[in-house]
């Protein structure tokens, strides 16, 4: 059998994993290639992070590895699998290892492509395959980039409107909804903090990397008071209006702050629309 070639992977997290899987794996003719991408092909990883396995199967058998023997795969027990098909030609099993690893196991034909920012080929039986699987290396869409005025001002109206939305939950007595709603308000605050401190803008997508880049900008950086605004209960209606408030107070102060330095128009008109709204009917709407 071809030697597994953990490359950059030998002494990093989970390489003993990884090449345990990689040897299974490569024991099956079928499978043409094995890589490794995510945060561990990156040199980013830790040991709490997800192992991003990669497979390739030659065209039409991709159907046999919706309910594959895992015991012919894994060295250790999967349990919780979650199957996403995409399209006809691959499907990825997210599963969690006895261990408590994090596995997501993706499976491809040799004739489509997985672009990723990073790849670290394991073994490969095919040599026009591997040339192929060196190509699916593409630069990472940017976490953190420059402050764009429209972009900004339209996240600014994006969440007057959002938060504006919250009277519904509270009219129609739905008083577990706004914990939803106020995680949303919570995380748009959190971005504009973040642009206010930093300078600079950060993904609106909240992944694991996205909260990683914002802790790293706003570490020690909040004050007392920020922080207790982040953590202000909302067991009640009345608390949760209070926490509302607090947040709409805090993002037009920073909204303002921000259009001042990057030229742009703060959506004024609309935040007076949904606060003299939201004041005429507070009281009614907490009252139960």
């Amino acid at each position: 059998m071809t030697e597994i070639d953990l490359g950059v992977l030998e002494n990093g997290p989970h390489a003993n994993l990884i090449r345990a899987m990689a040897r299974k794996c490569y024991a099956d003719a079928g499978i043409q290639a094995i890589w490794v991408g995510g945060s561990l092909a990156a040199g980013l990883g830790d040991a709490y992070s997800d192992v991003d396995f990669r497979i390739a199967v030659e065209p039409g058998q991709i159907d046999r590895w919706t309910s594959p023997d895992w015991e012919r795969y894994l060295p250790i027990h999967p349990y919780g699998d979650s199957l996403l098909r995409f399209g006809e030609q691959a499907l990825l099993h997210h599963f969690v290892l006895a261990d408590g690893t994090i596995v997501d196991f993706y499976v491809q034909e040799t004739t489509t492509t997985n672009p990723e920012p990073n790849v670290v080929i394991l073994a490969c039986r095919n040599a026009e395959f591997r040339a192929a699987l060196a190509g699916f290396a593409r630069p990472a869409a940017l976490l953190v980039r420059e402050i764009d005025g429209a972009v900004v001002r339209q996240f600014f109206v994006d969440y007057w409107i959002t938060t504006h939305k919250e009277m519904k939950a509270l009219a129609r007595k739905y008083d577990y909804s706004p914990f939803v709603g106020l995680y949303l308000e919570r995380m748009a605050l959190l971005r504009a903090w973040y642009m206010q401190a930093v300078g600079k803008d950060i993904d609106a997508r909240v992944t694991l990397h996205m909260l990683g880049a914002m802790h790293k900008g706003l570490a020690g950086k909040l004050t007392e008071q920020q922080h207790t605004i982040l953590g202000l209960p909302s067991r009640t209606p009345d608390e949760t209006a209070t926490v509302i408030d607090a947040i709409r107070t805090e993002m037009a102060g920073v909204g303002r702050w921000l259009a001042d330095r990057h030229g742009f128009a703060y959506p004024n008109e609309l935040e007076e629309v949904v606060q003299r709204v939201w004041n005429e009917h507070k009281k009614s709407l907490t009252r139960r």
